[in-house]
């Protein structure tokens, strides 16, 4: 009996060392003791040493962790609804500031704040510093997989980042565009990018905006979805009631899974 009892606490022990979390420094604090859905704010330096807020969602178990950006004018509430509904699906989350960016779920965004206090140029382009920033650090403090997760200009710049940064497995990209330094510069920067990626857009943008980016990526990483009915611009098209939101993330979760 007693051999029985041990045998199962030793699988059970060998069972949480495998799942257990593996997060350590200012990121394993942000998501002490926190509960599911609930997020602890910390901050790291990008590239120029602006300081950069971010929101940790943990997720008990999580292997993935998703970095989320988030698109013009927002700040990194744009995910205040989403980033939960990630943990759900067991998926450890990070939303990040940007320096291009302001206000959204009234929250505003502290790194735009900053970068606008030291005179710094928030363009943008600027703001790729900004993500690979983001990569290096949290990569650094936790062993879990490490997908990127852009909206509108930012999705731009996930997949420009995912493009060559060996630390990042997948990228998702909602709603990305040419909306950088020209009209060639996402596609020029990702037709090497040979990793899975996820890539969406508003039905109504779809054709026009998101196709020529898809145009320049491999085919065989590439999961690509338009949706039909009712949509919107960059990740807040989850924030949408209904079927049609429903079907994304489906389809989402699925990619993010395998």
């Amino acid at each position: 009996m007693n051999k029985v009892f041990y045998s199962i606490s030793l699988l059970l022990l060998l069972t949480a060392a495998c799942t257990s979390s593996t997060d350590n420094g200012v990121i394993a604090e942000a998501g002490s003791g926190l509960d599911d859905g609930k997020s602890g704010t910390f901050t790291f330096l990008s590239k120029d040493s602006l300081p950069i807020t971010a929101d940790y969602y943990p997720c008990e178990d999580a292997t993935k962790l998703i970095i989320l950006m988030h698109q013009a004018g927002f700040s990194r509430a744009e995910y205040k609804d989403i980033a939960p509904r990630l943990v759900d699906s067991g998926f450890a989350c990070v939303a990040i500031d940007l320096r291009s960016g302001k206000l959204v779920n009234e929250v505003f965004n502290e790194t735009a704040r900053e970068a606008e206090r030291r005179n710094l140029k928030t363009g943008y382009i600027d703001a790729k510093q900004d993500v690979e920033a983001a990569v290096q650090y949290i990569s650094a403090h936790t062993d879990k997989e490490i997908i990127l997760w852009g909206s509108s200009y930012s999705a731009s710049l996930a997949l420009m980042v995912g493009a060559k940064m060996i630390e990042v497995s997948k990228v998702v990209a909602f709603s990305p565009g040419e909306y950088l330094s020209n009209q060639s510069t996402v596609r020029s920067a990702v037709i090497n990018l040979n990793k899975p990626v996820y890539i969406t857009g508003a039905a109504a943008e779809y054709d026009m905006i998101v196709r020529p980016i898809i145009g320049a990526l491999i085919k065989a990483q590439l999961t690509e979805y338009k949706p039909q009915g009712q949509s919107d611009h960059g990740s807040k098209t989850l924030w949408q009631p209904g079927k049609a939101t429903q079907t994304q993330y489906n389809k989402i979760t699925t990619f993010l899974r395998f």
